[in-house]
């Protein structure tokens, strides 16, 4: 006879997509910013929409560090990592929005992805009410 194994609620399931997807989103932030500082080729410069290619490898940088501390709040099912995820990802939103003219798919995926982290993360917070 086994044990009654207890049932995930499709919130904590979310919460779980979500934290993979910031996990993922922090690497490419990371990755983007090493390109641009090492790499003036990598981006469109003329479409940035204000600074340098150092100001947004500074900021890709920042960001991706804070989603990957994020990603491990989350993973360890902190509420305060979950609140940090949300803003996070509206902070990776806006900054996607801001060079979407300076690489389209990659800043579109981004937006994707920190729309359904936003999404999932929200969607577990409702359930813990």
């Amino acid at each position: 006879m086994s044990a009654p194994r207890a049932s995930r609620s499709s919130g904590e399931g979310w919460a779980v997509f979500a934290g993979v997807l910031f996990l993922l989103a922090g690497i490419c932030h990371v990755m983007w910013g090493i390109a641009a500082l090492a790499n003036d080729d990598s981006f469109a410069v003329d479409e940035l929409l204000f600074g340098d290619l150092s100001l947004w490898g500074i900021l890709y940088l920042l960001i991706g560090g804070a989603q990957l501390a994020a990603a491990w709040l989350i993973a360890t099912g902190s509420a305060w990592g979950r609140m940090l995820g949300i803003g996070l990802a509206a902070l990776s939103a806006t900054n996607a929005m801001l060079t979407l003219s300076a690489r389209p798919f990659w800043g579109a995926l981004i937006l994707v992805l920190d729309v359904l982290v936003i999404y999932g993360l929200a969607l577990h917070v409702d359930d813990d009410a």
